[in-house]
């Protein structure tokens, strides 16, 4: 089968079968195109991807961006709670160490031993509102006391 010939503002879509699940129903506009691999701008200006050309289709004339909302970045020091099924630490408040974009460093709040989360991401992550998060300290330092 001949491969598509792209170019530099096609909208495409990335090939479902061979892509991360977190790129299905995104609709890209090609930026520019190298021997093998294509830049593509992320439709909601986020960061971009480089995809091997192959993995590309046209995108069609009724398609467009589906769930594609740009998480924003978290604050160091930021309590937030994790929720996924696959989540195998506690469910209380954690502290942002680093934000990596798509993944965040975490520790419990109040400690856990010195152990930290360095990789979870940042999809399972929501950010505990400010004056929450100072009764959820408040409560902890309280039973340390």
């Amino acid at each position: 089968m001949p491969e598509h010939q792209f170019k530099p503002g096609d909208r495409v879509t990335c090939n479902p079968n061979y892509v991360d699940a977190r790129y299905h129903g995104v609709v890209w506009t090609i930026d520019r195109l190298g021997p093998v691999n294509a830049f593509l701008n992320h439709p909601a200006g986020g960061v971009g991807l480089k995809i091997a050309r192959t993995l590309l289709t046209p995108a069609q004339n009724g398609d467009t961006t589906t769930d594609v909302a740009l998480l924003r970045p978290l604050d160091l020091g930021a309590v937030v709670t994790v929720t996924s099924p696959a989540w195998r630490g506690s469910p209380d408040p954690h502290v942002v160490l680093k934000d990596n974009g798509d993944t965040v460093k975490l520790v419990q709040l109040g400690g856990n031993g010195n152990r930290y989360w360095p990789k979870i991401p940042r999809t399972w992550i929501t950010e505990i509102d400010p004056a929450k998060a100072r009764a959820a300290i408040t409560a902890i330092a309280g039973e340390t006391r």
